[in-house]
């Protein structure tokens, strides 16, 4: 995926056609939106992929007459006796019929896809109706800026991310909400390196979305190894290779901004390798994430 971005950046530096940007742009916009009607026509009466909600909290335990505490729990003393200290995880909330609280993976893949429709329909809109508080996506692009990209990003990328951790097993809620801020952190970062002027800073944001990103996408690695090392055999080879896709697809956004502080790249066709992009990686990354998601449902 760096290989395709690095040769279209190259290529269209030479060739200096800019404004086939908006038509990619409604490309993108149509074909998130017929994503948004086919999963919708595929997942309406499949059985919900619903993961619940866990939290990670101490409990104490009064230690009876000869009562041990438990592997990886502590002993602790005080005047009304001796305390087993150990870390419980347990769902957030169930009620009386057994259903607990939790993440509706379809609908979080679906919503992805919404969001990805929405904002850059918004981009398209500008320009056909007039600019939105002041944005219009021909002209503000010239400016080499698009805050509407990373403000869609902050929301979409990080729903689709808290979708990977649930699929790999990441259901803490506290983690969960660890891994949005953190994204959506590293797309803010992103777009404050279009605004700021000093070379330095640009860096520092820079280097600093990254750090926020590859901390999110840690705590999902984390969990993806530590059950391979937990069972016998491991998972399927395919699996591996998902999960690296997965990260490629993901960190390709990054690499974009990467090498326009590297060399000079058009502002033109910056948006357009990040719009071809949402063409590609975003949507063959929701697809991917989705037809687990069909599997989860039939195997119900």
């Amino acid at each position: 995926m760096l290989w395709v971005v690095v040769m279209l950046v190259s290529s269209e530096l030479n060739e200096g056609r800019h404004m086939n940007y908006i038509t990619y742009n409604k490309a993108a916009t149509i074909c998130h939106f017929f994503s948004v009607i086919i999963m919708l026509s595929l997942y309406i009466d499949k059985p919900s992929v619903l993961i619940p909600y866990t939290e990670t909290y101490l409990e104490w335990n009064k230690l009876g007459t000869n009562m041990t505490c438990n592997i990886g729990s502590r002993k602790f003393e005080t005047s009304d006796g001796q305390f087993c200290i150990e870390s419980v995880n347990a769902p957030v909330y169930c009620n009386d019929k057994g259903e607990c609280y939790g993440a509706d993976l379809g609908w979080l893949v679906i919503l992805f896809h919404i969001l990805s429709f929405s904002f850059q329909g918004v981009a398209w809109l500008s320009d056909s109706c007039g600019p939105f508080f002041g944005y219009q996506y021909k002209y503000i692009i010239g400016e080499n800026h698009n805050p509407l990209r990373f403000i869609e990003y902050a929301f979409s990328a990080s729903v689709m991310l808290i979708a990977i951790a649930l699929l790999n097993g990441v259901t803490d809620i506290n983690l969960i909400a660890s891994i949005g801020v953190l994204n959506a952190s590293c797309q803010l970062c992103g777009l404050a390196v279009e605004y700021v002027e000093n070379i330095n800073i640009k860096w520092l944001l820079h280097l600093t979305g990254w750090i926020q990103f590859c901390c999110a996408y840690g705590i999902i690695a984390h969990a993806f190894f530590k059950s391979i090392n937990a069972s016998d055999m491991g998972p399927p080879e395919f699996v591996y290779v998902i999960v690296i896709v997965i990260f490629i697809l993901f960190s390709s956004f990054g690499f974009v901004q990467l090498l326009e502080l590297c060399i000079n790249v058009n502002p033109y066709t910056k948006e357009k390798t990040y719009v071809i992009l949402s063409l590609t990686a975003k949507l063959f990354l929701g697809w991917m994430i989705f037809s687990n998601v069909l599997l989860l449902g039939n195997n119900d």
